[in-house]
């Protein structure tokens, strides 16, 4: 086909304003038919205006050399709604090259979501993030921290390396793991899929995921505002969390407040990643088996600016003792935060507390109060504030009960007690600086009270998303 300048060229002599109208018209008509099936169907909009304005231009220049041409508004004037017509398919030629790169598209739930890319290879290309978390470590004396993410040795410590991969497989589908490589080894954390598209508001998840108990259990390494796990945490579920493979449903509950609740199954075994529960070496032979967790989480605004989060959390499995003895967790936690937005940013103020109970049957058990039930408690406390963007403070108390004729921990009789103070410094949302200092008291130790300093340094590097709240 002759180029647009030598089609107009060629008919200036030939043609009424009224037929080059039509003509022009007929043109952008050709244009938004065979776009789609020419290379300028991959052209970004911006190309197809850039066309469209030319086209304009050269009609309205051949107007201007062609003034004999000129006929009364009256007698050649374009037909009414011709202007009109030509916004139309103007936009339609515009539509037709996005629509033409969208069609290709998989459809997803928002665009928010990670790995929801405009086009099949972004959809294809997962989010991908490496998370480095260093420590230097100082001790008094000999620590005995719980945390298997812990920096547990005077001198540098590599606390983990966590290699996230994320996204949207479909409309239906999204795919979550968490991938811990360190000195001695490489540890699936977590490997999931969620659903997208359940009927009535639920969500499901399926696949090796943290138990959702409670505020930190269910987070990662470089969401906490310290550099050492929950000594309940540890004691109650080991020093890698509660987890395993099973599968999880939730939704939200028709109340005037926003509140929402999750019931998962799952193989939780092994002394890292279910302390409290089966050992790793054994196997499941009914499907009571199962740990079968439950949480119920509620937010309220208590204010303009505060808002007010209460989790009620159980768990229930067999344990390791034999004779089909359970153990059963509960646990609250409350988390209140008051968030500012001002000239230097935003500050924030929050507090944050859990407490648990555990209750197992445990036929060689001593405990006298109790006979065969064993019965403990943990808790923590902490406060942080963030006058902006850039500094925190926290302080963290946490107070651990023992037993007598603990199979478990013989050693942990009386309750033991941690302080903590941390100071962070974060220049992007993707480094931090942070020194902290801690004090443990353990009348059971060879020495009561230890003395801890660390310099951390977390790193991230790749598409990271928001924590939650």
């Amino acid at each position: 086909m002759p180029r647009p300048s030598a089609l107009s060229s060629r008919c200036r002599t030939v043609l009424s304003t009224r037929d080059r109208y039509a003509l022009f018209v007929a043109i952008l008509a050709f244009v938004a038919l065979t776009a789609p099936l020419s290379a300028s169907a991959q052209a970004t909009d911006d190309t197809v205006d850039a066309e469209l304005e030319a086209l304009e231009t050269e009609l309205q220049e051949s107007d201007l050399e062609s003034p004999s041409l000129a006929t009364p508004a009256d007698e050649n004037a374009p037909p009414e709604g011709v202007d009109d017509e030509l916004e139309r398919l103007e936009m339609e030629v515009s539509q037709g090259a996005s629509s033409d790169q969208g069609d290709t598209q998989l459809p997803t739930r928002a665009a928010a979501m990670p790995g929801a890319g405009s086009g099949v290879v972004a959809s294809m290309n997962p989010d991908i993030s490496l998370i480095a978390d260093f420590a230097l470590a100082w001790f008094s004396e000999e620590p005995s921290l719980l945390g298997g993410h812990d920096a547990t040795q005077t001198g540098f410590n590599l606390q983990g390396l966590e290699l996230g991969l994320a996204a949207g497989i479909d409309p239906y589908w999204r795919f979550d793991s968490h991938i811990l490589l360190s000195l001695f080894g490489l540890e699936i954390e977590e490997a999931y899929a969620t659903t997208l598209a359940l009927p009535f508001g639920l969500q499901a998840r399926a696949g090796q995921f943290l138990t959702n108990f409670g505020r930190v259990n269910p987070t990662h390494l470089h969401a906490w505002n310290f550099t050492t796990q929950p000594l309940v945490l540890g004691k109650f579920f080991g020093g890698e969390g509660l987890r395993g493979l099973g599968a999880e449903l939730g939704g939200l509950l028709p109340l005037p407040w926003l509140a929402s609740w999750t019931l998962s199954a799952q193989n939780i075994a092994g002394g890292a990643t279910g302390r409290s529960f089966l050992a790793s070496d054994s196997d499941l032979t009914a499907l009571s088996d199962l740990s079968v967790a439950f949480r119920l989480e509620q937010f309220w605004d208590v204010g303009s600016r505060t808002g007010a989060l209460l989790g009620i959390n159980a768990i229930n499995g067999p344990n390791s003792s034999g004779r089909g003895n359970r153990s059963d967790i509960y646990g609250v936690d409350l988390l209140l935060k008051r968030t500012v937005t001002g000239n230097r940013g935003r500050s924030e103020l929050g507090w944050q507390s859990e407490v648990m109970l555990r209750r197992r049957q445990d036929a060689g058990a001593s405990d006298e109060a109790t006979g065969t039930v064993l019965q403990d408690w943990g808790a923590y406390t902490e406060v942080f504030f963030s006058p902006d963007l850039f500094w925190s403070v926290a302080a963290r108390y946490e107070r651990v009960s023992g037993l007598e004729g603990d199979p478990l921990d013989p050693d942990w009789r009386h309750t033991r007690q941690r302080g903590a103070l941390s100071l962070s410094y974060m220049p992007s949302h993707f480094s931090r600086l942070r020194l902290e200092y801690g004090l443990d008291h353990q009348p059971d130790g060879v020495h009561p009270l230890v003395h801890m300093v660390f310099l951390q340094l977390d790193l991230v590097a790749g598409a990271h998303g928001a924590h939650a709240y």
